[in-house]
């Protein structure tokens, strides 16, 4: 019987780099036990993205979006939607990652390393001049910086990690159950990281593959101060996530997160 996969990605307005990303995402090897569907939330895009998508791969199911789901509203709409009709793992991917032809080969394999069902397995990405971009992170365990976190280098082993980012993550049937789906309110930032830190607090545990598993450049920007004012919900999810994990100081937190995000403008 062969595995049942759902792909997860959300895009808006970036129809070159998504149908790059479902270029890459046909191409994998070693998977001819595996049966994919692929889930993609259009977030209201305005550049023909979703009518490029059904002319190239018809067989992709869209779902649409009102232009405010963002990369944690539109990955949890196709992923409550995959999770109605069943499959053994559920995979993020964000659609500016080109995934390398054993990448879901290589994320399989954690099953055999931990030998059980319900785990978190992450790939890690690196850009065009060979450098790590995302993947796993583990926190440094500091109660004066709770949030504080250490990105790993992938190495020749798997690793165990506690935190990840949301480009490349397999997380199987048994422990999406237990954790749930991404937090409603955190749909702009930090959804991911929380969800690594709900597994972890839940005993889950999440491996980070051997070597890289795809490409995608480091695309964080900084914030002009107007950009918390148009609807791009940073200030709610920095709220909840720092309010619900931060403790006593929790508010401090909150405020460190907003300023490290903003960029100062200099005035002349």
């Amino acid at each position: 019987m062969k595995i049942k996969i759902a792909i997860l990605i959300t895009c808006h307005n970036r129809k070159k780099k998504t149908l790059k990303c479902l270029k890459f995402l046909k191409n994998q090897k070693n998977v001819e036990h595996v049966d994919f569907k692929v889930y993609l939330t259009d977030d209201n895009s305005q550049d023909g993205t979703k009518e490029e998508v059904l002319k190239k791969y018809s067989n992709v199911e869209i779902l649409n979006g009102n232009g405010n789901l963002f990369w944690g509203g539109g990955t949890n709409l196709c992923f409550k939607e995959a999770v109605k009709k069943g499959f053994d793992y559920y995979i993020w991917l964000n659609d500016d990652t080109y995934l390398f032809q054993n990448a879901i080969s290589d994320l399989l394999k954690a099953k055999e390393i931990l030998k059980i069902d319900t785990f978190i397995a992450v790939g890690s990405t690196k850009n065009k001049k060979n450098k790590l971009t995302y993947g796993g992170q583990k926190n440094y365990g500091l109660k004066t910086a709770p949030f504080k976190n250490k990105i790993i280098q992938p190495t020749n082993c798997f690793q165990l990690i506690d935190r990840f980012n949301g480009n490349i993550v397999l997380i199987s049937k048994k422990a999406q159950k237990k954790i749930g789906f991404i937090d409603k309110n955190l749909i702009h930032v930090t959804g991911d990281i929380e969800y690594g830190l709900r597994a972890s607090k839940l005993g889950i545990p999440i491996l980070l593959c051997p070597k890289f598993q795809g490409m995608c450049e480091d695309d964080i920007k900084k914030n002009l101060l107007k950009d918390y004012f148009k609807g791009k919900k940073l200030i709610q999810s920095y709220f909840f996530f720092t309010k619900k994990y931060g403790g006593f100081f929790w508010i401090l937190h909150f405020f460190s997160a907003l300023l490290s995000s903003l960029k100062i403008i200099k005035l002349k």
